[in-house]
């Protein structure tokens, strides 16, 4: 059996494990939270581009059309470029983003909506994209310009609509391979405006096209990694032993991250770190100076300071992001991430603040993303802060009311208090109620959402 055949097998109803109450209560938290991101998407920029390139009636060959493939690209782009959905560290990939939006709109079109096999279907999505980002060593690849995330999207898209079309052990192993031939190393450092997220949709709606090429009676060639392929063509290794059988303990929903904050992950530990020294009394005007220390790989990400360049540079830098903690705290999960660089407090503290490699950290990343915050204060004094495993994490896990809080911050500002409470309502119940998931598949069939307030420019 090969490697693919051995994926579709474990990805196909033939042999999955039961899920239990649990596992089902989980993946419908994960849906909420992928959900709530991808309503606040639309308040960006970059949301409203998505949704003008899906709706161009005056032109004769838009870039998008109403269409269900056409609907998962836009969703799944709307929805990463949030930078607030989940993300498993082990791989460096953001399963939710592409899992959800597409499970919910290929389920939208099926005449039977089974919240069993959406269940399903959700985890096949999780458990194909953090294999297969473990077995190409994602955050090494990370470093070399490949976006873990885009290059697995295909894969994951065609796991969990091959499972919800009920395809068996072998054509979902067809549908794997024709999507890995859709497969991207990254997507560059265009200027902006950036086609990132509108690639990452484009390459989920492929994933989708192999599943159904697959239903239709397509072969794709089962055994593309079982030699060296993926070496030949991307230039990436491959560990094989990652993806021959699942791995709940590593790769299953609950070893991915729920992120409180519209930040890059590598930066969160820290922010946690700072606001617990802040939590201690420490004001930040009396901070003369604030090393934070992280694993060396991640140090010339997010060390920078150049906040005031876009939307994209904001996300990531760590002084930034350590400046609004500092002075506005209440901003830290607003995705539209306007440029505050200039005002003068933020732009103080982000000087003060040093970004540099710590080799004792090195021995937990990837499986953990830790940060050391030291704050040097106007007296001398010296106090620090280790966070291992930030908010959200496997090892300090959020719970069902703090995810619920998240959505509704993120959720009731776009559609309205009442609106929010219904889609609440259905996505936590989508994966065991199938007049739920019906009911939440009419919802998603009428996006995007209203609005309440004009997108944010960034």
């Amino acid at each position: 059996m090969t490697v693919l055949e051995q994926m579709g097998e474990w990805t196909s109803a033939a042999g999955e494990s039961p899920l239990g109450d649990a596992a089902r209560e989980l993946l419908a938290l994960h849906l909420l939270d992928t959900v709530g991101a991808w309503v606040a998407g639309g308040k960006t920029e970059d949301g409203a581009a998505l949704s003008r390139a899906s709706s161009s009636p005056s032109s004769s060959l838009p870039l998008l059309s109403e269409g269900p493939l056409d609907r998962i690209v836009a969703g799944v782009g709307t929805t990463r470029l949030t930078e607030i959905d989940d993300i498993h560290m082990p791989s460096c990939t953001t399963p939710g983003a592409v899992v959800a939006p597409t499970a919910l709109l290929v389920a939208a079109r099926l005449e039977r909506r089974d919240a069993g096999t959406f269940a399903s279907a959700l985890r096949a999505g999780y458990e194909v994209m953090t294999h297969l980002g473990v077995a190409v060593r994602g955050p090494e690849i990370l470093a070399r310009g490949i976006w873990p995330t885009y290059l697995a999207a295909p894969v994951a898209a065609a796991a969990v609509t091959g499972r919800l079309l009920g395809l068996d052990p072998g054509r979902i192993a067809d549908a794997l391979a024709m999507a890995l031939t859709r497969i991207s190393g990254g997507p560059g450092r265009p200027p902006s405006p950036s086609p990132r997220w509108l690639l990452l949709g484009l390459a989920a709606r492929a994933g989708c096209e192999a599943a159904l090429a697959a239903a239709s009676g397509y072969a794709g060639d089962r055994k593309l990694l079982d030699d060296d392929w993926l070496a030949r063509t991307h230039g990436l290794a491959c560990d094989r032993a990652a993806l021959a059988a699942p791995d709940e303990g590593r790769f299953g929903i609950g070893a991915v991250s729920i992120k409180h904050y519209c930040a890059a992950k590598q930066t969160i530990a820290a922010i946690d770190a700072f606001r617990e020294l802040l939590g201690q009394g420490i004001t930040p005007d009396r901070i003369a100076a604030l090393r934070v220390a992280v694993p060396g790989a991640v140090v010339k990400m997010i060390g920078h300071r150049r906040a005031v360049a876009g939307r994209v540079e904001r996300i990531t830098s760590a002084p930034y992001h350590l400046a609004l903690a500092a002075y506005r705290p209440e901003d830290l999960d607003d995705v539209a991430r306007p440029n505050l660089a200039n005002e003068p407090a933020i732009a103080a503290f982000m000087d003060r603040v040093e970004v540099a490699a710590d080799p004792d950290l090195d021995r937990h990343y990837p499986e953990r993303w830790p940060a050391r915050v030291e704050a040097v204060l106007d007296s001398g004094e010296r106090v620090s802060k280790l966070v291992l495993d930030a908010r959200g994490d496997p090892g300090r896990p959020a719970d069902a009311s703090e995810i619920r809080k998240k959505f509704r911050r993120l959720a009731e500002p776009v559609i309205g208090e009442t609106a929010a409470h219904d889609l609440e309502q259905k996505c936590l119940a989508a994966t065991r109620d199938d007049k739920a998931l019906a009911s939440l598949c009419t919802m998603v069939n009428a996006w995007p959402p209203r609005t309440t307030s004009r997108p944010v420019e960034s």
